[in-house]
């Protein structure tokens, strides 16, 4: 979840502006959009016939996705469907580090520069790493051809912008231009090709994701020709169960401008905590993934102030088959489309804190992608709706299989109506262009924030499908009160181990809170958007109550401004359970939840503890009331507050995701 979008980049939320997001749902496939989605589904490009092969040379990939390129690619190599087809990466990266994060004299380069460099920016090989990145192409050899055989190698008009075709030649990959002509020595021997996608799908109208690759051999006037079909790979998102690489977090103590100015910077060198509860956050952070196995240092990501680590981007990959069963990958950080209302520009539309994944994260086998609406600067729905579109609303089912559908990575979820409650709709449009992971939204309009991660969450479990969701419980932390104030705890203070001026109705007991009518009509409102939820996944992924462990939650309704065009909105009064972390190895990081004990034992934490045991998950806590939690009018949790790079050796091959 996160909170600051619509809000200062400092953390403050001015009351009666709770976050925003935005977003639009992919319409039904009909009319242009529909078609051209259909066509990367399914591969099918108008206009080109299939061609037999001719005698004499052969252009070849890998279409039987097994890593290699042989004859037994040859079968169905000038179509591409779900099962067979060869695939090519979009080389985003910067193995070189040659890409500029300042321009001179240390200006700031405008968000679009900056992401407008990386590998298939330029049309050289930049050394070895860069050379891995190629998909494999060969054109067989052909002793025999005569004297005078020359040949051509081109991608067709439509895809001719979005690739490149590189060939050997004295050694050393070279670009291959459309009008280049191969000797007749080069065919005598055989020719070693490779391909680069220059991005990924953005627009299915614009580009499929499509090539088709044509080679021409004229004979002395007879001209004979062959082509071979790729599919650029889609993004891929990480999802929970995988094992986290580095838990991320904000340092305050440094901004974006001076990392992206040269500013020598070792994430791995913990800051001076300098934001209230910091030090207590970072502590409980790093027992997490120590009890969890995972030694690896926290990984300290500038933001200037801005503590949502959580709503900068989200992490994702590319990845085609290599030799051996393995896959090739490119790790790809996607940042958040959110435009900040008040301080966006034309030339810097974007959170400023996510910026920093440029000079940070971008470099050998690591891109840095954005997709927005230009539009949406200064307007009125980034004021109000902008918060949609920020990245701790969007999160992973993982995979499973439901009804003959197998999706092996999962599927991507976000909070969204379809309509100006929804993430940024060019950006949607982008997730649904790929073909795969198949986004499911779910209405998140009843949240201040609007982010899924207020309600939901996933962790591994020792059960058939592998996991559950964690699900946020209004109603079942209503009854544990109720309980208390039964048995004698009515007049205890409901936020247990809070100085009084650090919550927000102090002196408030457990019987006023079973009063209260903002919490009253709180859980209301939450209970029947989290139903609305579930019946979503439940139709969608076939969850059922086995899979699914409810948390103890409390949700307040909001006082929001009179004419403000988004009314009984909610947030959580007491940090949510459900708004955690999954380390992918057991234990669960979720915020403490500082409630009147009973038995000893805090009483929401013992309940969540209870649930989640079933499944084989642990929990350890984190305090985070002053650092996220009690932060601005809404607040957030740990999962909002953090980030994380996970672990892709695990990874099950995409492409044989069944839908």
């Amino acid at each position: 979840m996160d909170n600051e979008s619509s809000l200062p980049t400092s953390g403050a939320r001015p009351v009666g502006r709770p976050r925003h997001r935005r977003r639009r749902l992919v319409p039904a496939s009909t009319g242009a959009l529909g078609a051209a989605l259909l066509m990367v589904m399914s591969g099918t490009l108008p206009g080109h016939p299939a061609h037999a092969a001719p005698l004499g040379q052969v252009i070849r990939a890998d279409t039987n996705r097994d890593g290699r390129v042989t004859a037994d690619d040859d079968p169905g190599k000038d179509m591409w469907t779900r099962g067979r087809g060869a695939l090519m990466l979009p080389n985003v990266d910067d193995d070189q580090r040659r890409c500029p994060t300042a321009g001179p004299a240390g200006a700031r380069l405008p968000d679009d520069r900056l992401a407008a460099c990386n590998d298939a920016a330029n049309s050289v090989i930049d050394g070895a790493a860069d050379l891995a990145d190629l998909a494999p192409v060969r054109i067989t050899a052909d002793p025999r051809a005569e004297a005078g055989t020359t040949a051509t190698v081109t991608a067709d008009p439509a895809s001719r912008d979005h690739v490149r075709i590189f060939a050997e030649r004295r050694g050393r990959m070279v670009l291959l231009e459309p009008g280049d002509r191969l000797s007749t020595g080069e065919l005598r021997h055989g020719v070693a090709l490779g391909v680069e996608a220059r991005d990924f799908v953005r627009d299915p109208e614009q580009w499929a994701g499509f090539t088709d690759l044509v080679l021409k051999v004229d004979r002395g006037g007879t001209t004979t020709e062959d082509r071979v079909r790729l599919r650029v790979a889609p993004l891929v998102f990480e999802h929970d169960l995988m094992p986290i690489r580095s838990l991320m977090t904000a340092d305050h103590t440094t901004g974006p401008a001076e990392v992206e100015r040269g500013k020598r910077y070792d994430p791995a060198v913990q800051p001076r905590p300098v934001q209230p509860g910091e030090a207590a956050f970072r502590r409980d952070l790093r027992r997490g993934l120590d009890r969890a196995g995972l030694p690896a240092p926290l990984y300290n990501y500038p933001t200037g102030g801005d503590v949502w680590m959580q709503d900068l981007f989200k992490t994702a990959y590319a990845s085609i088959p290599a030799r051996g069963g393995r896959e090739h990958r490119v790790t790809v950080v996607v940042r958040s489309a959110d435009v900040m209302p008040g301080t966006a520009t034309r030339e810097f539309p974007l959170r400023d804190a996510s910026r920093s994944a440029f000079p940070l994260l971008r470099g050998p086998g690591t891109g840095v992608l954005q997709q927005y609406d230009p539009r949406r600067v200064g307007s009125d729905d980034s004021q109000y709706y902008g918060s949609f579109s920020s990245t701790g609303n969007f999160g992973t089912l993982p995979p499973y299989t439901w009804r003959g559908r197998h999706y092996p990575v999962g599927r991507v979820i976000y909070g969204g109506t379809g309509g100006q409650e929804s993430p940024d709709p060019s950006f949607t449009r982008m997730l649904a262009a790929q073909g795969y992971q198949r986004p499911l939204a779910v209405d998140t309009s009843w949240l201040g924030v609007g982010h899924i991660d207020e309600f939901l969450s996933f962790v591994p479990a020792r059960n058939a499908r592998g996991w559950v969701a964690v699900v946020a419980d209004p109603v079942l932390g209503r009854s544990l009160l109720s309980d208390l104030a039964k048995h004698g705890g009515g007049g205890r203070a409901l936020a247990r181990g809070i100085a009084a001026k650090d919550t927000e109705d102090p002196g408030l007991t457990v019987a006023d809170a079973l009063r209260k009518p903002s919490l009253i009509r709180g859980t209301e409102i939450a209970a029947r958007g989290i139903d609305t939820a579930l019946r979503a996944l439940r139709d969608q992924a076939g969850l059922t109550d086995r899979d699914i462990v409810r948390v103890p939650a409390l949700f307040n309704r909001l006082d929001v401004p009179a004419g403000y065009p988004r009314q009984d909105l909610v947030a959580n009064y007491l940090p949510g359970a459900a708004n955690g972390v999954s380390t992918g190895t057991g234990v669960y990081l979720a915020p403490r939840q500082h409630t009147p004990e009973a038995g000893g034992r805090d009483t929401f934490e013992q309940a969540a503890e209870k649930a989640l045991s079933r499944t084989g998950t642990r929990i350890s806590w984190v305090e985070d009331w002053a650092y996220a939690h009690h932060r601005g009018t809404v607040g957030g949790e740990v999962h909002c507050a953090t980030n994380a790079l996970r672990s892709l050796s695990g990874t099950r091959p995409w492409w044989t995701e069944r839908d």
